[in-house]
């Protein structure tokens, strides 16, 4: 525990293998992973996952449909009513995330800089000048305040039409995006193909802050991280955030959070943190079994982690979970463990798993297939939009 944060701390638990398991699963069963914990919109699934991974197309819907119990509120995804109060942003390690309107607005303002700063320099490299940027960002607004949501493509062909480069448009395109002025939106009515467009933030998300400051900002965001996925380590927060060690303690800090220290030495040689009432709540419920569940690829769940992925991984190795650039595959998880991987074969329009061996029980197996079962089904219903969401 860093000197810093020692203020905050009021209680400190060292943890056995078997306590540790059902923590995790207890962490688990909080954003809909267990038969009796499934959630009920896709706005509580944002908000308790703390956004869907979005840097694939087939991951948010994935990884509602993993959380969910309702066929029907899952599909609500695939339509504008169940998009107006979420909104995709570049936030935390510059990924996408599809986040509730408070929530995104404190991951846009806390990692906005490094994001603002990655623009600028697309400026420079594309070689063009300020004045010509800020011309086409007020082109650019003018374009979409009188057209509303516009496709990339569309928008550089409109203002090619009225004179401006299509290199300048570009970099306008993707700085007016990283400040906040622009909204990304997926029109798609299915998972697996993209309709996107830009609008004006104000227009498309009325409810957006995207002034938030950026102490504030990381303070909220920080505060609800360690709210959903704590205990976590230092190294765990720096890596999720991208934000500096400094950063995340004056986060908490400002928080002002109420901390127990625990200690999980199959997890990380280093003391973890989790906010104390979420603690108690722990230490108050009974047995945890999350069950089967196949989670999405770079799911929420397990993105959220780097220093302490032992407490999913277990024995295994990384390999099994990620691929060679470090994003985490399509897995199977069973109580809280990495047990295989998953694949959608679009021929046969059925999910196909792969176990790694002596990992399961025949019962562990059997649940596996009715979690395939059931992850077809939302996919095949999400792929061809036969069901009417309301």
């Amino acid at each position: 525990m860093t000197p810093e944060l020692a203020p905050l701390v009021v209680d400190a638990h060292r943890l056995s293998d078997g306590e540790a398991s059902r923590l995790w699963q207890w962490v688990l069963a909080r954003q809909g992973l267990a038969p009796h914990a499934r959630l009920a919109t896709v706005e509580e699934t944002a908000d308790l996952a703390l956004g869907l991974h979005a840097a694939r197309l087939p991951s948010p819907f994935q990884t509602a449909a993993a959380r969910m119990g309702d066929l029907s509120q899952v599909l609500r995804l695939l339509t504008p009513q169940g998009r107006r109060d979420l909104v995709t942003v570049r936030c935390m390690r510059k990924t996408l995330h599809t986040l509730p309107l408070p929530l995104a607005a404190a991951a846009h303002a806390a990692t906005r800089h490094f994001r603002e700063r990655d623009a600028l320099r697309a400026v420079v490299n594309a070689q063009v000048s300020e004045e010509d940027v800020a011309a086409a960002t007020v082109d650019l607004l003018a374009l979409l305040d009188e057209q509303g949501p516009t496709g990339h493509r569309d928008i550089e062909q409109h203002l090619a039409a009225r004179g401006r480069a299509v290199p300048a448009v570009r970099v306008a395109l993707k700085l007016a995006w990283e400040r906040g002025s622009l909204a990304y939106t997926n029109a798609s009515p299915v998972w697996n193909r993209e309709q996107r467009t830009f609008d004006v933030a104000a227009r498309a998300y009325p409810g957006l802050d995207t002034a938030m400051n950026r102490e504030q900002a990381a303070a909220v965001l920080m505060g609800a991280y360690l709210d959903r996925y704590g205990p976590v380590s230092m190294r765990d927060a720096t890596w999720w955030s991208a934000l500096s060690r400094q950063a995340v303690e004056q986060a908490w800090l400002r928080a002002g959070v109420k901390l127990v220290q625990v200690t999980v030495p199959a997890w990380s040689p280093h003391p973890m943190v989790m906010n104390a009432d979420r603690f108690e709540e722990f230490a108050s419920c009974g047995t945890q079994e999350s069950g089967a569940h196949l989670l999405a690829h770079e799911d929420v769940a397990l993105k959220a982690y780097f220093e302490t992925r032992t407490r999913y991984l277990g024995p295994l190795p990384a390999a099994k979970a990620f691929n060679q650039i470090g994003e985490v595959l399509p897995t199977v998880v069973v109580d809280g463990q990495v047990v295989g991987t998953w694949a959608w074969d679009q021929q046969d329009r059925r999910v196909r798993h792969r176990l790694v061996p002596g990992t399961t029980s025949a019962a562990d197996r059997s649940s596996v297939r009715a979690a395939a079962r059931r992850m077809s089904s939302l996919l095949r219903a999400g792929l061809d939009h036969t069901l009417a969401a309301s």
